[in-house]
Order: structure tokens, then C-alpha cells, then sequence
């Protein structure tokens, strides 16, 4: 028995190893991954990484995760600062031109609503307030289509920049650093369009023209439009008066059809000659009409006109309405100042 106890003491003192050989620095530990103790420069590569993973189960499994190698690559991601130089070709073209169509969907939603908008409450104001009165107002609202004016070249900017580089694609050419040609060719455009002058911005603008003529119509009926020049100040960079090409306006509107010589009821105007005619008195006049129209029954014009050509012009019949009580406030402002003995 005596013997038995000394096998004993002799296990236990080989299982408890002496507080003079642990050192911290020398533990390996071992948690799923291989984690190696540094050797010398003699031992093998370091051995596969093992990561582990989850399957469709939910339970961990060990996949291989190749070489613990360090490099500086990013993890496949988009290297995003050299990404938008990279050159575009032929059939990126068709991408380009959607985008040009989308923006000249947008400016056509602008131009049918905002600008159509701000002219009604142009015209509005010019009808309800004295031409004293209205000043302020209206040149806010002048302000504001002005604004709407210059997004629109903008857009219109944006949309030419793409129509050139698909026409540049279009005709085989490779487009390399794609952005920067386009950001600064928007840039180039926009430069230009700042750099003119209020009457070389607005003063070509069909869209400023009928605006300020509206105006002008409901304040002063039966008086001849001026040029748009008169609208516009002149400023440093614009030719003179004189010389000036800007010459739209000069006609009396007196909303009278050509036909009937009567004032114009249900007004449809020509989009080839732009006049108006009361819309009963046209569509008989077009029942004499041949395969190819008949001549504008407005006095020295040649045009010929189909039905296909002539629309419902629902802003005229406004100018109309508008100008009846115009007529009707002066004649009973007449009245009042009348003496009776």
C-alpha cells in the first residue's frame, strides 16, 4: 500500500508544473482559428486560417479561408475616385439620349404649367389693380418668370451637353473621362447664358414676349404694343436703341375675326400664320377647302390653312373677356364724370 500512495504523489507532481516556467508571452490558445506561438525563421509558412461560418441551419461550420496573406487591396470594392473616368462608347449612347429626353420632358412640364401659371396671375393682377397700384406686384411676378426662364436654360444646357456626347458616340467616337466633359461643357453653357445682358436673355424669349404683351394688353386696350425693348432697360453691353433688333410688338390687338369683322367668339388661332378667327366662322370657311388647305382669309397673307392647323386659343379668350371690361369700367368712369344741369 505504502507503494500505491507513491505512484500517486508522483502523478500529481507531474501534472502541476512549477511557477517558474509560465510565462504569459508563451501561451497558445486555441479557439476554433490556429493561433501559432512565434518561432524561428527556420519553421514552416504559417498555416491556413480557419473562419468559421454558419449554414441554413444555424449550426457553425469551418470553411477554408485561404492564405492569411496581408496586402492593401479594399475588399473588391468600387474603387469610386478613378470609376467616373472610365470611357464611355457606342452603346452607352442610347443610355445618354434617355437621359436628354427626360429633361426635356421636365422643361415641357415646366412650360405648360409654371409658365402658363405666372402668366394668369399676371394677368390677373393687371386686371383687378389700378396700373399705379400693380407695379410692385407685377414686378415680382416678372421677378418670378424671369427665375423660371433662367432653371429653364439650365435644363436646356443639360440636355444639349447629353445630346452631344450621344452624337459624338453615335459617330464612334470613345468619350473618356465622361463626367468631367460633362460637367464642364453644362458649366461652359451656363457661363455664356450669365454673361448676356437682361434684354439678350429674356428679350429673344417667345415665352417673355407673350408674357410682357399680356400685360401690356389688359393695361392698355386698343393701344399698340410696344417693342419688348421697352419692357427690358438697357444695360451695359447692349447695342443701342437704334440698332436694336429687337423690334417685336407694334400691333393693335382688336379681337376682331377677319370673317365675321365682329369680335371673336370661341377664337381658334393658325400655328403657321398665327391669326385668329372665330371658330364657327373658320371651320365654314375651311368646308370650301381642298385636299391641301385654302388661303388665310386674313388680309395679305398667303399661308394656307386645314383644320389640322388651327387650334382652340383659350388665352385669347381670355385677353378677350378681359378687354369687354376694360370697355365696360371706361365707359361707366365716363359716365360718372358726366355734369348733369
Amino acid at each position: 500500500m505504502p507503494h500505491a500512495a507513491s505512484r500517486k504523489r508522483a502523478s500529481r507532481t507531474r501534472r502541476e508544473p512549477s511557477d517558474d516556467h509560465i510565462e504569459v508571452g508563451d501561451l497558445t490558445q486555441r479557439n476554433d482559428d490556429v493561433v501559432e506561438s512565434e518561432g524561428s525563421d527556420d519553421e514552416q509558412p504559417r498555416r491556413t486560417a480557419k473562419k468559421e461560418r454558419t449554414d441554413k441551419k444555424g449550426k457553425a461550420v469551418l470553411r477554408d479561408a485561404g492564405p492569411a496573406l496581408e496586402s492593401d487591396d479594399d475588399d473588391g470594392r468600387i474603387d469610386v475616385e478613378n470609376f467616373r473616368d472610365q470611357p464611355l462608347d457606342k452603346k452607352e449612347g442610347a443610355k445618354l439620349h434617355g437621359i436628354a429626353q427626360d429633361w426635356e420632358l421636365i422643361r415641357k412640364q415646366i412650360h405648360q404649367g409654371s409658365f402658363s401659371l405666372v402668366k394668369d396671375v399676371a394677368i390677373s393682377l393687371a386686371d383687378v389693380m389700378e396700373v399705379d397700384q400693380s407695379v410692385k406686384a407685377l414686378h415680382g411676378v416678372d421677378a418670378i418668370m424671369r427665375e423660371l426662364l433662367d432653371i429653364d436654360q439650365e435644363m436646356l444646357s443639360h440636355e444639349e451637353t447629353l445630346k452631344e456626347l450621344h452624337q459624338k458616340l453615335m459617330l464612334g467616337e470613345r468619350v473618356v473621362s465622361v463626367m468631367d466633359r460633362y460637367e464642364n461643357a453644362v458649366n461652359g453653357k451656363m457661363d455664356q447664358y450669365r454673361s448676356k445682358t437682361s434684354r439678350q436673355k429674356y428679350g429673344t424669349s417667345e415665352v417673355y414676349t407673350q408674357f410682357r404683351e399680356c400685360i401690356f394688353e389688359v393695361q392698355n386696350p386698343s393701344v399698340p404694343i410696344p417693342p419688348i425693348k421697352e419692357f427690358i432697360p438697357r444695360e451695359h453691353g447692349d447695342i443701342s436703341d437704334d440698332d436694336d433688333d429687337l423690334e417685336i410688338g407694334g400691333v393693335t390687338q382688336d379681337y376682331k375675326c377677319p370673317i365675321t369683322l365682329t369680335t371673336l367668339v370661341n377664337p381658334m388661332t393658325s400655328k403657321v400664320c398665327g391669326h385668329s378667327f372665330s371658330g364657327a366662322a373658320i371651320q365654314e370657311y375651311l368646308q370650301k377647302a381642298r385636299a391641301d388647305g385654302i388661303a388665310c382669309p386674313a388680309a395679305g397673307c398667303k399661308k394656307r390653312l386645314t383644320m389640322a392647323v388651327l387650334r382652340p386659343d383659350k388665352d385669347l379668350e381670355k385677353k378677350i373677356k378681359i378687354a369687354a371690361r376694360q370697355r365696360q369700367r371706361q365707359a361707366e368712369d365716363s359716365d360718372d364724370g358726366e355734369v348733369v344741369e
